[in-house]
């Protein structure tokens, strides 16, 4: 029969073990390395997108931002929702700047776009 304290290691161990497996699984494993945009990424895929900012503009509800990128003579959408920092993007990328942006594959009527979730996931390159 365990003693007392030897079931309270025993139950202390598995909550760590529990906690290791959901830090894994919650932070590491849902955050892949992400891949440069193509044709094939899937919708969810989080990618890489370089190009020139063609065009920015607002939602005309909701105040979020939508950049045009031309990435190799194709048009791709980016979508940053007002809450994921779209005024703060909106006051350091301007139309004509190069830009490396990680964000997440969708879909919005019809059309891809992607996500991004942090003002950080947006670089203007030299």
């Amino acid at each position: 029969m365990l003693q007392k304290e030897e079931k309270i290691t025993i139950v202390l161990m598995v909550m760590s073990l529990l906690v290791l497996i959901i830090i894994y699984f919650g932070f590491i494993a849902v955050s892949p390395i992400p891949q440069e945009y193509s044709d094939q990424s899937d919708i969810y895929d989080r990618v890489i997108l370089y190009g020139e900012v063609v065009s920015k503009r607002f939602t005309y509800t909701g105040n979020h931002l939508i950049l045009t990128v031309d990435s190799n003579g194709d048009l791709m959408k980016v979508f940053i929702p007002e809450n994921n920092g779209a005024a703060k993007v909106d006051q350091y990328v301007d139309k004509a700047d190069t830009v490396e942006i990680i964000g997440k594959v969708d879909e919005y009527q019809g059309e891809r776009e992607i996500i991004v979730s942090d003002p950080k996931d947006i670089t203007v390159v030299e």
